[in-house]
């Protein structure tokens, strides 16, 4: 449950929300939550048959639902009947954040340190012991927290938050409107060696990273620099915490990777591809566009556009789960056929 600190009554939020109602009394609303833990001051939705008992039970005091959803089912709650309950339940959260919270004080610290050959925007705020290093800009009102190491020759675009204890290395390049998490490292080198008279000697990484417009990357997360050119993250792609992206590697637009995924140096993956959590890619193949791969698998091939994959090594999922359910069945199957073998014998 989220408590608010502004609330509203339903009739303000009506004026908010175009969708079809079903308003029995002007409730106030105070929290956003889950079926089960709502009180009559709750915002909730409600998508998905296995939640009916839940629904039932719920005194909350607004609902998202289906848009056939038959009102008679909860005849004393207010409704509002959405073809997806819960975007237009998270539209609503996400207004309410924003009224929520407190204005942004558009300040810079003076216990920053700034390179006097930096470029800050308007209405920018660095907060307490980071760090800008020469002949970085950063773009107007963008934030940046406690505790961060901005490179030399860094561009950071207009609207960005850049959380505590971020390093972003030099050289790299940010759109607009990016979110980066706590703990993340931006452009470290990437793991490049080669064996020469008996010793790992180190590659030099002399290239960069790119992250476009909208992207957003979870906590602890780390992309390394291009050994030449530059590594990509493409617009509006989300990336989740923990996740390691190895040299050179481009991302493209609008795509899915989610917590402890890695991808190999060179990896290419295209728009609108989802990686589930802890997926493992091999260097220098391409994933292509819209495919989606699921949690755990290795990917060793080139995956081609819109294919479903699914375990190590993947294949096609829809035959990834045949497999698995011929699996569980192979004690019983092996059982048998020594059974089999043993009856031949006799009849020797």
């Amino acid at each position: 449950m989220k408590n608010f600190e502004k609330h509203f009554r339903i009739s303000q939020i009506s004026e908010l929300i175009s969708e079809e109602k079903s308003i029995k009394h002007d409730a106030l609303l105070t929290n956003a939550s889950e079926l089960k833990e709502a009180n009559e001051h709750s915002v909730c939705f409600f998508e998905n048959e296995k939640f009916s008992d839940a629904l039932n039970a719920t005194p909350a005091g607004l609902i998202f639902v289906p848009a056939d959803f038959d009102k008679s089912l909860k005849p004393d709650s207010n409704l509002i009947f959405s073809e997806n309950p819960y975007f237009s339940f998270m539209k609503l959260v996400k207004i309410w954040l924003k009224t929520d919270e407190p204005e942004t004080e558009f300040t810079i610290s003076e216990n920053a340190e700034i390179s006097q050959t930096a470029k800050i925007g308007k209405d920018v705020k660095i907060a307490h012991y980071t760090v800008i290093e020469a002949n970085t800009k950063i773009g107007d009102g963008s934030i940046i927290e406690s505790n961060c190491i901005i490179g030399k020759n860094v561009i950071i675009g207009k609207n960005c938050h850049i959380f505590s204890n971020t390093t972003i290395y030099e050289d790299s390049v940010i759109g607009d409107n990016v979110a980066i998490h706590a703990g993340c490292v931006i452009g470290a080198d990437g793991f490049g060696y080669f064996l020469h008279e008996n010793k790992q000697r180190k590659i030099p990484q002399i290239g960069n990273v790119i992250i476009e417009n909208d992207v957003e990357i979870g906590a602890n997360t780390t992309i390394d620099r291009a050994t030449l050119g530059s590594t990509i993250i493409g617009e509006g792609t989300k990336i989740d915490n923990l996740v390691q992206i190895g040299h050179n590697c481009k991302i493209g637009k609008h795509s899915i990777i989610c917590a402890q995924v890695g991808l190999a140096g060179s990896t290419e993956i295209g728009d609108y591809v989802y990686l589930a959590g802890q997926v493992g890619v091999a260097g220098h193949l391409k994933i292509d566009d819209g495919a989606m791969i699921g949690a755990q698998s290795g990917i060793s091939n080139y995956v081609p556009k819109n294919a479903k994959y699914l375990g190590y090594p993947a294949i096609d999922a829809g035959l990834q789960k045949r497999i698995f359910a011929v699996q569980r069945k192979l004690p019983e199957i092996v059982k048998y056929i020594n059974k089999e073998i043993k009856k031949a014998k006799n009849e020797e």
